[in-house]
């Protein structure tokens, strides 16, 4: 640092010997530099030096513009007269940027924070700049931004997989009320007037073999009827079929037994014709319908499992509410294990369901040693 470069600035900021003031602004972490009302690098103390990567020598006396702030930081050309750094030297105010790009004398940028005020020198009015290198706290606070943005999207993914969800349970259970309600009930109106015209058939027929008729009887005639009756019967028969298949297939979708009554009794309900003995550990409570729909499938779609591939002979199915927010599902089987979780798409599915409530799943399927299925859902404070 030579006292000729120093000695306009020197002057203005002070009456204290030049060397006092120099040892001050090279002691200082804060890089600071002078311009002359030309706009030229008047003085730069060590820690401005470095972080710019010149020499003394090499930076004072040149445009500090067109050296260190030539671009901007996304590196498109930084016109001078938009250069907030240099308007001190027009306006005589000070100005303040918290992000900017200062470039180094190897081509390099960095980020900076900087403040530009107004210093009058023999020459005219420059400007004495004090900056440090924000880089790292700009990197920062983008990975914060990003990390906010990704984590909201995160939130926004999870929220909407679990309005899908809801909103699939709801359709379910419409579709039983509308099947219940509708088409089932229509059948059962048919398969009513069926088995009346069948009875008006067969009294008919009666009637006609006690008192005859004027030829002593038709043989075609009660022939036709028992056919009539035969037909009833059979249409009868294949209503009766369509009611239970609809009930069937209710059932699947969403069964009336676990809106009206709860999972214990939808359990028991779906449990008791399967080929295998089923203990059952589930208290007689409510939950939210969303949690209630995750257990009972998770339920069904395990012992489901568990008929078509285990070999078991029997299995067992525990609820716990353990009042500190969250149930545990767990169904468990005495069946070989092994079983490879990854194919198929029913655990998928529950996976995808429970995850949804915040929940997770859990398999443990040991060769020989049985199968244990184990899902916990968060319950909600309410």
């Amino acid at each position: 640092m030579t006292g000729a470069r120093f000695e306009g600035a020197g002057e203005r900021l002070g009456s204290a010997p030049r060397d006092v003031l120099e040892a001050l602004l090279a002691s200082v972490a804060d890089a600071v530099y002078v311009v002359d009302a030309a706009g030229r690098v008047e003085f730069a103390n060590p820690a401005a030096l470095d972080l710019l990567g010149y020499t003394e020598e090499e930076l004072l006396g040149r445009d500090s513009h067109a050296t260190i702030h030539h671009h901007r930081w996304d590196g498109t050309p930084f016109p001078e007269h938009e250069c907030p750094l240099l308007a001190p030297r027009a306006t005589g105010e000070t100005v303040r940027v918290d992000d900017d790009a200062f470039w180094r004398r190897d081509g390099s940028r960095f980020r900076v924070a900087y403040s530009s005020a107004p210093l009058a020198t023999r020459g005219g009015r420059g400007a004495v700049v004090v900056f440090r290198d924000v880089t790292r706290r700009a990197e920062a606070e983008e990975a914060q931004r990003r990390e906010a943005v990704e984590r909201a999207r995160a939130e926004e993914i999870h929220a909407s997989r679990a309005r899908i969800v809801a909103a699939a349970d709801a359709e379910r259970r419409r579709l039983v009320r509308d099947l219940h309600d509708g088409a089932q009930q229509r059948l059962v109106r048919i398969l009513l007037s069926l088995r009346l015209a069948a009875n008006e058939a067969t009294r008919a027929a009666g009637g006609r073999a006690e008192h005859g008729d004027a030829a002593g009887g038709d043989a075609a005639t009660d022939a036709g009827g028992e056919q009539l009756r035969e037909l009833l019967d059979e249409a009868a028969s294949d209503t009766q079929a369509a009611i239970a298949e609809l009930r069937d297939l209710g059932s699947g979708l969403h069964p009336q037994i676990l809106t009206n009554r709860g999972v214990a009794a939808a359990v028991e309900s779906m449990t008791a014709p399967l080929p295998l003995l089923v203990t059952r550990e589930i208290p007689e409570r409510r939950w939210p319908a969303t949690v209630e729909a995750a257990a009972y499938f998770t339920i069904a779609e395990a012992l489901t499992n568990v008929v078509k591939h285990a070999g078991a002979s029997a299995a067992s199915v525990r609820v716990v509410d353990d009042d500190g927010g969250r149930l545990t599902v767990e169904v468990a089987d005495d069946g070989r294990g092994g079983a490879d979780v990854t194919r198929g798409s029913g655990l998928a599915g529950l996976r995808d369901r429970v995850a949804a409530l915040d929940g997770t799943l859990e398999v443990e399927s040991a060769d020989g040693a049985g199968t244990r299925l184990r899902a916990t859902i968060p319950l909600p404070a309410s």
